[in-house]
């Protein structure tokens, strides 16, 4: 008989991994209390030390240019700090400030034993993380930035766990004291289903565990048993039907490289080489220059050359290239949340032309007018074709490799029993960033309408940014809070009995 968790003596920690960002938060609240990149920023431990050994803190010192720099001061306690800062495989997984020495002592164990058998057991080098907003966006000389979570897959369970770890202390939790929700994408090997189950149990000491299905949890959190579940993910979009609480496997379509990070790419083309008609008064932008590279800037008139200064320390070789590549999206994604629109009705170039231009500045200060720049870029989403051969812009660079998002909804009906198509018709919800795309809801629902006349089609995507952000977070925060989902749960006892693979039978 499982153990009984998550009731009201004991709150549950719901966690959501996501290609671009990590939320935490407990369950039964209506948002997360921790939101940061899902992305990590990491340095090389040149510490002779081993896992074993008492985790190093850190201070924050003021830099004479006025950023923050980070320095070791050889206190013992913290192993996280409010910087994101963590000595690799030896952050504590919570504070303890107001825990017995014991259970802190206890918690340094479990984790130098679990960093030891995952990391420096297989050949791995150890790593100091920085976590969090500053952790990755303070630039640091030779720091790496690297993803915890591809395409929706987490990619390695150590770096996780250390996130987690440090998402936990700012949240002020204990994990071997509170059940722990997981969630993951549907597509997600069983290889990782087991690691990820292994990691809880063994490195953050978890009570209990459940591993659950995002889509599933995002059909929860808009209160529908069965619908059809869009994703506009960064990196991926997804259109997965879920009937009665389950998914239909055999209905999933998945396109990589398409979602968010996908207009940023055709945005960014646009501002290189600026289409016909354009409204800009200046020319191509031939070079992108990031937040992190300013050192001052001065005013400019629109379409001038920018006057900025460059921090010069943070040249090109001091710079690692995922620094800067991690930099330039996250550019691009700003302009793209400032600019890019959908047109309701279908690619027409002269309506495109007709709607009102923007004007958007960028970090150095160079500022112009956009106009069909805004609408083109997101067609790559609607109209593939209309980016075929360019380059970097879909994969392939082929617009025959690509299913857009109303395929991938066709798609996904088509393959449910007739029965079932009606109701996920008219129960299509969209969730994920990329849905917060203006235009894209009424865009959808007239390519549906063509692509399905005569039948009822309903989308619904929740006003509430929290809800159509965090939609998995928030059904997971719902799940694990109901009185029915106690039995649910993995006890540690069944994890010692069964091993990870008990995953599989319990939470599918």
């Amino acid at each position: 008989m499982p153990g009984v968790y998550g009731g009201d003596d004991v709150s549950a920690i719901v966690l959501d991994a996501g290609s671009s960002l990590l939320r935490a938060g407990w369950a039964g609240e209506d948002t997360p209390r921790i939101v940061i990149p899902s992305s990590f920023g990491w340095l090389p431990d040149e510490s002779n030390g081993t896992a074993s050994e008492a985790p190093t803190s850190t201070a924050t010192e003021q830099a004479a240019d006025g950023d923050v720099s980070m320095a070791d001061a050889g206190a013992e306690a913290a192993g996280a700090t409010g910087n994101g800062e963590a000595n690799g495989g030896e952050q504590p997984a919570t504070s303890t400030a107001a825990a017995p020495l014991s259970e802190a002592m206890d918690a340094r164990t479990r984790i130098a034993k679990y960093t030891a058998k995952k990391v420096e057991g297989k050949g791995g080098k150890k790593r100091k993380y920085y976590f969090g907003d500053s952790g990755v966006n303070q630039w640091r000389q030779g720091m790496e930035i690297s993803p915890t979570v591809v395409d929706g897959v987490v990619q390695s369970t150590p770096d996780l766990f250390h996130m987690l770890n440090y998402a936990l202390d700012n949240l002020g939790a204990d994990s071997a004291e509170h059940p722990l929700l997981l969630t993951e994408a549907a597509w997600t090997p069983r290889e990782t289903r087991e690691e990820l189950t292994e990691m809880a149990f063994e490195g953050l000491g978890v009570p209990a565990y459940y591993l659950a299905n995002s889509t599933v949890l995002s059909s929860f959190s808009a209160g529908k048993p069965s619908s059809l579940i869009l994703d506009v993910g960064y990196s991926s979009v997804s259109a997965i039907p879920v009937v009665d609480g389950f998914v239909i496997r055999k209905g999933m379509n998945r396109q990589a490289g398409l979602g968010g990070a996908a207009v940023s790419r055709a945005l960014a083309y646009d501002f290189r080489n600026p289409p016909a008609r354009t409204p800009r008064v200046g020319g191509p932008i031939s070079e992108f220059v990031p937040t992190y590279r300013v050192k001052s800037k001065k005013p400019v008139e629109a379409g001038r050359e920018a006057q900025w200064e460059q921090r010069e320390e943070r040249g090109t070789e001091a710079t690692t290239e995922s620094f800067r590549q991690f930099h330039d999206e996250k550019l691009l994604h700003e302009a793209k949340e400032s600019l890019s629109q959908c047109l309701e009705q279908g690619w027409d170039e002269g309506q495109a032309l007709s709607r009102p231009s923007r004007p958007y500045e960028f970090p150095n200060g160079y500022n112009d007018l956009f106009g069909i720049e805004r609408f083109r870029a997101s067609e790559v989403m609607f109209e593939p074709s209309l980016w075929d051969g360019v380059e970097g812009v879909l994969p392939q660079n082929s617009a025959s490799a690509v299913s857009s998002i109303q395929q991938l909804v066709a798609k996904a009906i088509g393959a449910v029993d007739v029965d079932s198509r009606p109701t996920l018709l008219s129960n299509i919800v969209c969730v994920g960033g990329g849905a917060f795309l203006p235009g894209l809801v009424d865009r959808l629902s007239y390519e549906l309408s063509n692509q399905a006349p005569g039948q009822r089609i309903k989308i619904h995507s929740p006003g509430n940014s929290v809800e159509r952000r965090h939609a998995s977070w928030l059904g997971g925060s719902i799940l694990a809070s109901l009185g029915s989902f106690h039995q649910m749960w993995i006890s540690k006892e069944e994890y010692e009995e069964h091993g990870a693979a008990i995953v599989h039978a319990r939470a599918r």
